[in-house]
């Protein structure tokens, strides 16, 4: 191997370095504000999920570009979705009943939906974005969602927690398909 060959090697490992550093330090924060704010509206049992946001936010920081900006979008969405109360999810509850007095009702639907609508919200934000980034962002959106609403699900049933993981990520995903489907049809006009 050649000076020149090491040397480009150990300049490329270095700058990968860097960058991964740099989106664990811009990822811990963030983790820590998510779970300052899951505490408040969850309890403690959703910091068990943090790992799962921070893993994700470094990744999206790491890569950066389109899908930092879609996961940016929808790390915003899923904020709002992890302070949601959980009566909203359940809606025959009680405010303030628990899932172990077993006063509440198994609802999924009712996460699906608000999933999905928060789905179609992210990808409404998305569409001003230039055409060859929509789908690298919308993908980093569906990421940026699911990771931040997930600390929303340690306080409900299994059944809330996938129907608001599926409908956040179907959502987001049939939104892009039809903001995709828009601009090809654009481009044939």
């Amino acid at each position: 191997m050649t000076s020149y060959a090491q040397s480009s090697r150990f300049a490329r490992r270095a700058y990968e370095v860097a960058r991964l550093r740099r989106a664990i330090a811009r990822a811990a924060p963030l983790g820590a504000l998510l779970g300052l704010l899951a505490v408040m509206a969850i309890g403690p049992s959703a910091l068990a999920w943090l790992p799962v946001f921070v893993l994700v936010w470094a990744a999206l920081e790491w890569r950066g570009g389109a899908l930092l900006r879609g996961g940016r979008v929808g790390a915003l969405l899923g904020a709002l979705v992890a302070i949601v109360p959980a009566s909203v999810f359940m809606s025959c509850c009680q405010a303030g009943c628990t899932m172990a007095s077993g006063l509440c009702c198994n609802t999924s639907r009712a996460c699906a939906g608000l999933g999905a609508l928060v789905g179609l919200g992210a990808a409404a934000l998305l569409a001003r974005l230039p055409a060859r980034e929509r789908t690298t962002a919308t993908f980093g959106a569906g990421l940026g969602v699911v990771a931040t609403a997930v600390p929303r699900c340690a306080g409900l049933m299994f059944g809330e927690g996938v129907g608001l993981v599926l409908g956040l990520a179907l959502g987001t995903a049939a939104a892009g398909l039809v903001c995709l489907t828009v601009e090809r049809l654009r481009r044939l006009a």
